[in-house]
């Protein structure tokens, strides 16, 4: 028996709203912002929410309506319809609907940047937050500008920085740069601030945040900054205050190893770096016996010179930046054999080389 032409369209316009439904809610879901983890967070989650289900009734209604009009209004002859002109209520409507929504969206809006935006009088913790080609600095600054109180937390690509917060208190973040553009962001804080080269009287970006859980939440640069963009990392280390002052008085109380004694008469091995490369790739030492490096930096980007072999960090310069800076690292004794020396700011082929011991 054939079926009736009315209702012979009605498995397609099933299928139709089944699969329109199903990519909304796919898309929805796959679009959704990681948990929000300070008060800042949590009002853009919120607005984030509310800008998500008035779009997605707006969109279903649309669509609906579409497709509705499409088989309730198809094509059944060659008779033209009724011909409107124009219908004032229905033009008021549709202009007083997005009104309405753009009023609301501003408001609420207004309502989480000022949250975003909010700045303590006396943030509990302030900290230097310094972006370089490719790694972090954390500079935290003592509550009572004594500089001999200060604690530097600095990475490397290979070995990403710990940033410790304590919750429930106001952090400020000072953001600079001095080579490119960069951009903080901790996809679990939901904001992501760049930092800006700046000169003069310029002030830097700053970011002011309130954590509320304790965790430990990754972050990166969001601003592709050159060939090791991706390794550019960090981790927040969110804590209780009793545990962020242990942690605090930690970094700041870390003993430097002593260095190794080294012999009058002693080898020197020379290396420099200059346009982002070691001025050699082979350098040669002997065996069971201390060594220095004596190291130049002919530019204004931050260098050092660490050894490694295999997976093992065996000694770790510390980092200057030029131009014309000089530092003599004293390298203890080694066994013979083949090593790796490298830059930990910049390990890339230009400034990897290989040291003989030997």
């Amino acid at each position: 028996m054939r079926r009736s032409a009315a209702t012979a369209w009605m498995p397609t316009a099933l299928r139709v709203v089944v699969a329109l439904l199903g990519i909304s809610a796919v898309a929805g879901c796959g679009m959704l912002p990681p948990d929000p983890k300070t008060e800042a967070a949590k009002a853009v989650w919120d607005l984030y929410a509310i800008v998500f289900v008035m779009g997605a009734i707006v969109f279903v209604g649309v669509e609906g309506f579409i497709v509705y009009s499409v088989f309730r209004y198809r094509r059944r002859d060659d008779r033209l319809p009724d011909q409107l002109h124009g219908n004032n209520l229905v033009e008021m409507i549709w202009t007083a609907i997005p009104t309405v929504i753009v009023l609301i969206l501003f408001t609420l809006s207004s309502i989480a940047l000022g949250k975003v935006e909010h700045r303590s009088e006396h943030p509990a913790v302030t900290i230097e937050v310094d972006g370089f080609q490719w790694y972090w600095s954390f500079h935290y600054l003592d509550a009572d500008s004594n500089p001999d109180n200060d604690v530097t937390v600095t990475g490397s690509p290979n070995a990403p920085p710990v940033m410790g917060l304590p919750i429930g208190e106001p952090v400020r973040l000072i953001l600079r740069t001095d080579n490119v553009v960069h951009s903080f962001y901790v996809p679990h804080f939901l904001i992501k601030r760049d930092l800006i080269p700046t000169t003069g009287d310029e002030a830097p970006n700053e970011l002011e945040l309130t954590v509320t859980e304790v965790g430990t939440y990754g972050g990166q640069c969001a601003e592709f900054c050159g060939d090791l963009h991706a390794q550019m990392t960090f981790s927040v280390q969110a804590m209780t205050a009793a545990d962020y002052e242990t942690w605090l008085t930690g970094a700041h109380a870390s003993p430097s190893p002593p260095a190794p004694s080294i012999q009058p008469g002693a080898t020197v091995l020379d290396l420099s770096a200059k346009n982002v490369a070691f001025d050699t790739l082979q350098l040669t030492a002997p065996a069971n016996e201390a060594f220095t490096i004596h190291f130049t930096n002919q530019e204004g980007l931050e260098h050092n010179v660490a050894i490694l072999q295999g997976g093992d960090r065996l000694f770790t310069g510390e980092k200057i930046t030029g131009p014309d800076a000089e530092v003599d690292y004293v390298v203890p004794a080694l066994p013979a054999g083949t090593y790796t020396f490298q830059c930990d700011v910049h390990p890339i082929p230009s400034m990897t080389g290989t040291l003989t011991v030997e």
